[in-house]
């Protein structure tokens, strides 16, 4: 494969200990070509590294890199960068799973620009995108959450995943992909206008209550 645009990778160091790294692949919907699996599998063969490993988040991790040979490897893989941009949890959706009602890829790639569009925030914002209510994207536990119905979308906001993990609140039902879009946009403002500082969603409707998120995103 010559084009290197689709070869190519963004990757983030992360430090372990021992002076070794990870390298997070950042990838877009757990997307990798062929061109860039073959560029991965030269790096693992060339430098022995012991594995690649895939994160919850659709990344990948190549492990076990020393910190002598980070410089080279990134550049070999493509582009540094000290955080991977934000990204969204998506299941195959009804182009590839036999259980998938709505399309998911190009809803879920509209959801990471509406989240960049509309920063900084408060802390981070996870997002999924499920193709059926089986949420093979988390949705009901992201920060952003969409679940695919027969007649169109039910949108969460402010789900959770941590210890006391708990459903986002409910703010559309069976809505048009742009209506979808609408509500959330105006979700995320009421975020990064209410949030504390490294508050999560799920933690700032809870403190403000699930009526004050509603009345927002139906103003």
């Amino acid at each position: 494969m010559n084009n290197t645009i689709t070869e190519s990778l963004t990757v983030m160091p992360i430090a372990r200990k021992d002076d070794i790294y990870v390298l997070r692949l950042c990838l877009n919907q757990g997307l990798m070509t062929p061109g860039m699996l073959r560029r991965v599998l030269e790096v693992i063969e060339k430098y022995n590294l012991p594995s690649l490993r895939a994160t919850t988040g659709q990344r990948m991790n190549l492990e076990g890199i020393p910190a002598g040979k980070l410089d080279e490897i990134c550049d070999f893989l493509g582009t540094r960068v000290e955080k991977c941009a934000p990204g969204a949890t998506v299941c195959p959706g009804k182009g590839t799973c036999r259980l998938g009602i709505q399309e998911t890829t190009d809803l879920g790639n509209a959801i990471v620009e509406l989240v960049k569009q509309n920063g900084p925030y408060p802390y981070k914002v996870k997002s999924g995108v499920s193709g059926c209510k089986m949420s093979c994207g988390l949705s009901y536990v992201r920060d952003i959450g969409l679940v695919a119905t027969a007649k169109g979308w039910n949108v969460f906001f402010g789900g959770c995943a941590l210890q006391n993990a708990a459903p986002g609140v409910l703010i559309g039902e069976h809505v048009s992909s742009d209506n979808a879009l609408a509500l959330l946009q105006k979700a995320l403002v009421f975020y990064r206008e209410n949030g504390e500082k490294r508050e999560r969603t799920a933690a700032t409707v809870t403190r403000l209550g699930k009526q004050a998120l509603l009345d927002a995103v139906n103003a």
